[in-house]
């Protein structure tokens, strides 16, 4: 587990390095107690108890305690602040590794497994290095440190001591075997919960309009139903562990003691000694049924360090420039080719060039490609082959972060966020005055909407803009987009959805943000792509014809087809 924490801390680790120490010199203090103990019935046997051994017993007690009190307050707020810092530190460090993942890790983890990741395992990895690890080191020191004073007492009765615990750890080490077992079928369970939440929430104007709500909606009262049956499947199956450890360790006491007893009547041990060994085999039953209890909970906890280094072992989408230097906004795919999953190109072997401050447009069948096309040169995936430049710059060799501040994108799923209008817009330029944001959400054609709420841009919209209409949601991230002021413009036909009204005004806002960029635009409505200075057919992942309006037409194949089919469409009545 230590390797697990110097893998996921780094450096920071080394800040628990004292406060862990600190606690372990507390936990050897307590045996004070014990020793004033011991030093009190020593009196009684010799008949030499009096009130003035009673006072300095006090005194050194009353020390030792106020020693312990000061350091377990510098040891226990150290372990707190340093690992909470670290943790701090490790989880932003988390939040930029993602961030930097392809998009294929996020396809292939479901919400509830990314959502556990990031809270629960996390919060278990902070309670390993803030309680686990120190108490477990404390019972370690302790055991060790009463065992080696049982040894100086009488080695024969060390030795069968440490038979005994010798004896009684496979067993302890097998409960954290099935610990940490049955706990990953219980991350499963809690993984597949927290999805099926995600999921009723998200859809539950769906499931009320077909009654599926509450215990009708089987998918989420099973997940609630398999948490049930696992939580409890998972504290059955490691308590038979312990019980056995814990009865091991308290026979032993009795036998240990009956030993100790007759080695006394034997006359091989004093009664000194047999009055400490009394004491310390007390004190280390004690510790040990604690041990027992806390390495179980501490093999189940150290799943969240193998997951989350899992995690990190995740590559990063690599780069080796952090700087782009473009001298144009042209962008080019030479041979591109690209799979989602091995051995399906979504993409084969398609080269084209969009000239900086002109418009493409890409248009084909549902699973040509061209939403792909679009996640490519964002570089939300890396290709598979083949090479796409920027300014006659490999993508793959700029920092993603860099990339993507020259890229504005605004596609019909619009995300908005929790928060006020002005924050939502503000999204796309940090530094933005608030004067900028009214002036791009006036360009945007959704000041007069906005101003007409009750609270203006201090509006809050709703998790995912729930409180809006689509166009105003569209005219909104629209808004976001000319603030942000990218050179390259994404865009996947964000009128398709609309009605008459709203497609209007939107389409006068997609017009005032592309004006003079470079523009890749996804086109489902063949009638807003006329005017296009470039045309992209897509059928199976191929370019099957480039060109603009007019010279497709005079090709007449598939664009022109799908022309005249549209024209036909005008003339249909019921």
């Amino acid at each position: 587990m230590l390797s697990d924490i110097k893998t996921l801390l780094g450096k920071d680790g080394k800040r628990l390095k004292k406060p862990i120490f600190l606690l372990v010199i507390d936990a050897l203090f307590s045996m004070i107690f014990y020793g004033m103990l011991y030093n009190v019935l020593l009196d009684l046997i010799n008949n030499d108890f009096t009130f003035a051994k009673i006072k300095t017993y006090t005194i050194i007690m009353s020390i030792a305690f106020i020693l312990r009190v000061i350091i377990i307050r510098i040891g226990y707020t150290g372990i707190q602040t340093e690992g909470a810092g670290a943790t701090k530190v490790m989880r932003i460090s988390l939040g930029n590794h993602l961030k930097n993942l392809n998009l294929g890790y996020f396809n292939q983890n479901s919400i509830g497994s990314l959502t556990n990741i990031m809270t629960n395992d996390l919060q278990d990895f902070e309670r390993i290095i803030t309680h686990s690890i120190s108490d477990l080191i404390k019972t370690f020191c302790l055991s060790i440190y009463l065992l080696a004073i049982t040894f100086f007492i009488d080695k024969q009765l060390g030795l069968i001591q440490a038979i005994v615990i010798l004896a009684a750890v496979p067993i302890i080490y097998a409960g954290g075997q099935k610990a940490q077992k049955i706990g990953k079928d219980k991350k499963k369970v809690i993984d597949e919960v927290i999805s099926r939440m995600v999921e009723y929430i998200n859809g539950i104007q769906v499931f009320k309009s077909y009654n599926l709500i509450g215990d009708k909606f089987d998918r989420l009262e099973k997940s609630f139903r398999d948490f049930k049956k696992q939580s409890i499947r998972t504290e059955i199956s490691i308590a038979p562990y312990v019980l056995i450890f814990q009865t091991i360790v308290d026979l032993s006491f009795p036998v240990l003691l009956l030993i100790a007893v007759s080695k006394f009547g034997n006359g091989n041990i004093g009664s000194k000694e047999l009055l400490t060994f009394s004491i310390v085999n007390i004190a280390l039953t004690n510790i040990l049924r604690t041990f027992s209890v806390q390495y179980g909970e501490f093999r189940y906890l150290k799943l969240a360090s193998q997951k989350l280094i899992e995690v990190y072992n995740q590559p990063e989408i690599g780069y080796i420039y952090d700087k782009s230097n473009f001298k144009n906004y042209d962008i080019e795919f030479e041979n591109v080719s690209f799979a989602y999953e091995e051995g399906e190109n979504i993409l084969n072997n398609i080269s084209f060039v969009a000239k900086e401050g002109t418009k493409t447009a890409l248009i084909g069948p549902s699973g040509s490609g061209k939403t792909t096309i679009t996640n490519l040169i964002a570089r939300f995936w890396d290709i598979d082959n083949g090479i796409i430049k920027i300014s006659g710059m490999d993508i793959t060799s700029l920092n993603p972060d860099v990339l993507l501040k020259d890229i504005s994108m605004v596609f019909q799923d619009v995300y908005l966020l929790n928060d006020t209008i002005y924050n939502n817009i503000k999204l796309g330029n940090q530094d933005a005055s608030y004067e900028e944001v009214v002036k791009a959400a006036e360009v945007a054609n959704c000041h007069s909407f906005i101003d007409k709420l009750p609270l203006g841009y201090e509006t809050i919209v709703g998790e995912g803009g729930s409180t809006l209409s689509g166009g105003e949601k569209q005219r909104i991230s629209i808004a976001r987009a000319i603030l942000k002021d990218a050179p390259i413009v994404l865009l996947d036909e964000a009128t398709a959805s609309l009605d008459a009204d709203s497609e209007f005004e939107v389409k006068k806002s997609i017009d005032k943000l592309t004006k003079g960029r470079t523009v890749i635009t996804i086109a489902h409505r063949l009638n807003t792509i006329k005017d296009a200075d470039q045309i992209i057919v897509l059928n199976q992942g191929k370019i099957e014809e480039i060109g603009n309006h007019e010279e497709l037409m005079k090709n007449k194949k598939r664009y022109y087809g799908m022309i005249e089919e549209m024209e036909k469409s005008k003339l249909w009545a019921i």
